[in-house]
């Protein structure tokens, strides 16, 4: 199933921050967004003009989607008064969520998002109950009732003073003390050529208190004018990366990852305005539109079923010079046979795919061309028919020589089948199949520097299998 993540936060009529932002990154990312509003903004890249509360309604909006869906991770963003801040409470403890807080109590340009004084209620009610708080170096500077400013990466003790303070607010209850959690000072500090956030990662176990730091680092670059979003987008971002299955640390590792790729990527709005561009660039959008090619012969061509492993099957295409899954597109929830056809289950995103990802990420390794791998059916007659009636060149992968150390490691499978074929063959055939083992359904995998020559390939497949 698709990951969910609800995002809790104010509508934002730019869609640069807000429950627009959070939509557009937890989309971008690979999960499927939920959404309660819990106010009405009136504001602008650049001004502010006020606010609706709709805490008369959040309850029923909570009410209807977590009552109907199997939903754990909740970002939370605007939360403009006490009564919201209630039925947030309440939503938590009732459904057990792992909330990710970015305790916003101003916007961009410097007005109150909120009733005045709520954040000690805030700090009171909802910190103790969530994974991740992801204060700015204001707010952290409040909640830690201590004065930061011009810190440097040579001198942050002081940052470190203040996370160590905020992080023990979020162990009040004792009944989930020994739940990890963190807390990010986003900007935090500065020096010459960049700026750094601070991360506090915490676990409490028998009262023995333990604190790890880590410092993300990125080019500090001169703007002028205002960026609007950029908190709705940092932690909504590590919602959805917990949501994957990643684990604390590494969601965060994954956000800064994220955040740094697309913060030099701004939609420039009148009155010096910006916000951050999370739409996909030339190069993915024609990524994209190779997979669906060729996704669009497979499943218009009934006769392609018999190549539909048990396992399903994917299509995966990636940058020009990827080197991580993030940057390999695939068919989400992969293909399947639906009346006879070969069916996709989902659409064509970025970071979707995982063997045929990494299938890709090896190749490239050694051959910088090879863009597109599939994964088939493997029988042993249609590898017998492939290599006496067509030219294609095929290398037959024997997982019983693999070396012990590598055989429960899928990664490096990947990579030793692919350095096994170039130095057996000189070169990344078309075609890598292997019989399967214990656990492993024998397969077929192709590859390709294009959609075209993807697709010529598989013609060839499917008309040597098809004759009998």
């Amino acid at each position: 199933m698709k990951p969910f993540c609800l995002t809790i936060a104010g509508s934002d009529p730019t869609s640069g921050a807000g429950i627009q932002a959070d939509i557009r990154t937890f989309d971008r990312i690979g999960v499927h967004p939920f959404s309660a509003i819990t106010a009405i903004t009136y504001q602008t890249a650049t001004d502010f003009y006020g606010f609706k509360s709709l805490s008369e309604e959040l309850g029923e909006q909570l009410d209807a989607i977590l009552n109907s869906y199997p939903i754990k991770y909740v970002k939370i963003g605007m939360i403009p008064d006490n009564k919201s801040l209630d039925i947030i409470k309440n939503a938590i403890l009732t459904h057990n969520l792992i909330a990710v807080l970015d305790p916003v109590n101003t916007s961009s340009v410097g007005e109150r998002l909120s009733s005045e004084g709520l954040e000690i209620e805030i700090e009171r009610d909802i910190f103790p109950l969530v994974t991740v708080l992801t204060p700015n170096l204001n707010e952290a500077s409040y909640y830690a009732n201590k004065e930061l400013k011009n810190i440097t990466s040579d001198d942050f003790r002081s940052l470190k003073d203040a996370a160590e303070i905020i992080i023990r607010k979020m162990y009040v209850d004792q009944e989930i003390s020994k739940i990890q959690k963190a807390i990010v000072i986003k900007s935090g500090g500065k020096d010459q050529n960049s700026i750094f956030d601070l991360v506090c990662l915490s676990k409490l176990t028998n009262s023995k208190e333990i604190l790890d730091f880590k410092i993300f680092k990125k080019r500090k670059i001169s703007l002028q004018g205002n960026v609007h979003g950029t908190g709705c987008v940092f932690s909504s971002a590590i919602t959805a990366y917990l949501s994957l299955g990643n684990p604390l640390i590494t969601s965060i590792e994954k956000t800064e990852a994220f955040f740094n790729r697309n913060f030099l990527k701004f939609i420039e709005l009148p009155q010096m305005g910006k916000i951050l561009d999370l739409t996909l660039e030339t190069e993915q959008i024609e990524v994209i539109n190779q997979i669906k090619e060729i996704y669009n012969y497979v499943s218009n061509n009934t006769k392609f079923r018999k190549l539909i492993p048990e396992v399903r099957m994917n299509i995966s295409g990636s940058l020009p010079n990827a080197t991580s899954k993030e940057e390999v597109a695939g068919i989400e929830g992969r293909i399947t046979i639906i009346g006879g056809y070969p069916h996709a289950s989902g659409d064509v995103k970025f970071n979707v795919s995982d063997h045929t990802a990494r299938l890709i990420l090896s190749a490239k390794e050694f051959d910088n061309s090879i863009n597109f791998v599939t994964n088939l059916r493997y029988k042993d007659k249609y590898v017998k028919r492939i290599q006496e009636e067509t030219n294609l060149k095929t290398f037959e992968f024997l997982r019983q020589s693999q070396p012990d150390a590598i055989k429960h490691e899928e990664r490096s499978t990947m990579r030793w089948l692919i350095e096994e074929s170039i130095n057996k063959m000189g070169e990344i055939p078309d075609l890598i199949w292997d019989k399967g083992s214990i656990g492993k359904e024998p397969m077929i995998r192709l590859f390709s520097k294009t959609s075209k020559d993807m697709i010529e390939k598989l013609i060839k497949i499917v008309n040597v299998i098809n004759n009998e």
